[in-house]
């Protein structure tokens, strides 16, 4: 039976990402809008205060929760900036791969690094030609002796002109003759790797983050050892595939963090403005359009609770 009764921790949790939206976010979300700044100082306390990366466990350094209390923390944050959430949390989808597939000895390095250190990690996924068909990407991996060499282009890849961002995780084509869901692999691309090269920022209206936000990378001959290779050649559709449904689910909740925020102010302004002697609340049918948009808010969360719950059970 789905159960959405929170747990003093959940409540906690999410109380705290509020607290921090209201106090720390949305006083500064136009600021950083307007003048393309990202907040770097901002994620890092986030991070401090224990609001990222929730999903790393316990033996990596993380505090190993699942699903549900990253949506509960994900629609907080995006009350205060849908941008600053989404550059918050990209760091979390980079290291989906790493938990999902990655050996004891490769989650021991990076899962640490971010849980512990802070460090950012990026997905390089999505390509000029390939963004929700994963498995379109066009980029090789092909395997020279111990190494794999990398030739392509990734673009909206998030965070990674943050100074704090280590790695990428890169979706390549190891076996271009293979069955199509059988030929890409993820490998991890440390980003001082001789020929990474960041072409450019690329703006997104309200989610900018710049100028360490979302960019266009290339790879030309970027050699990476054998090893840097998650679960197996191959097998990159399935390791994405085991994260993609998670993040679509954090993704809806940033969503609804908005939509709240949007409530918020209607609500305040259908009573501050006045028209023909009556506040704006009083004429028409705007109390109708405010309920219906409660009650839209109140079902699609609901919806979004009852997906991040079957995940976790």
């Amino acid at each position: 039976m789905v159960d959405f009764q929170l747990d003093e921790m959940q409540e906690m949790l999410r109380d705290l990402a509020r607290e921090f939206a209201m106090e720390e976010i949305r006083p500064h979300a136009e600021h950083w809008d307007a003048n393309s700044e990202y907040p770097k100082d901002t994620i890092n306390a986030a991070h401090e205060m224990g609001l990222l990366n929730l999903h790393i466990s316990e033996d990596y350094g993380g505090p190993g929760l699942g699903c549900m209390e990253e949506v509960l923390v994900n629609e907080e944050l995006a009350w205060g900036d849908p941008g600053f959430a989404t550059a918050a949390y990209a760091t979390s989808l980079a290291c989906a791969p790493l938990i999902t597939g990655a050996t004891h000895e490769q989650k021991d390095k990076y899962l640490r690094m971010v849980a512990e250190d802070g460090a950012l990690a990026s997905y390089a996924i999505t390509e000029p030609g390939a963004g929700s068909d994963v498995a379109a990407c066009k980029t090789l991996a092909i395997k020279d002796g111990d190494e794999y060499v990398i030739n392509g282009r990734k673009w909206w890849s998030s965070g990674v002109m943050d100074p704090r961002c280590k790695i990428a995780i890169l979706m390549g084509k190891t076996n271009p003759d293979a069955p199509r869901h059988q030929q890409q692999s993820q490998i991890l691309v440390p980003l001082e790797t001789p020929g990474v090269t960041i072409k450019r920022h690329l703006p997104v209206f309200g989610f900018d983050d710049a100028p360490h936000g979302h960019m266009h990378m290339r790879f030309t001959d970027v050699r990476v050892p054998k090893e840097n290779m998650i679960l197996g050649p191959g097998r990159g559709f399935e390791v994405a595939q085991g994260r993609l449904g998670p993040g679509r689910i954090h993704h809806c909740m940033r969503s609804i963090g908005l939509a709240e925020a949007a409530l918020k102010l209607l609500c305040e302004r259908s009573v501050s403005r006045e028209a023909f002697g009556r506040p704006l609340a009083k004429l028409g049918g705007n109390v109708d359009i405010i309920a219906d948009a409660r009650i839209n808010i109140e079902m699609t969360r609901l919806l979004c609770l009852k997906a991040a719950w079957l995940m976790d059970n």
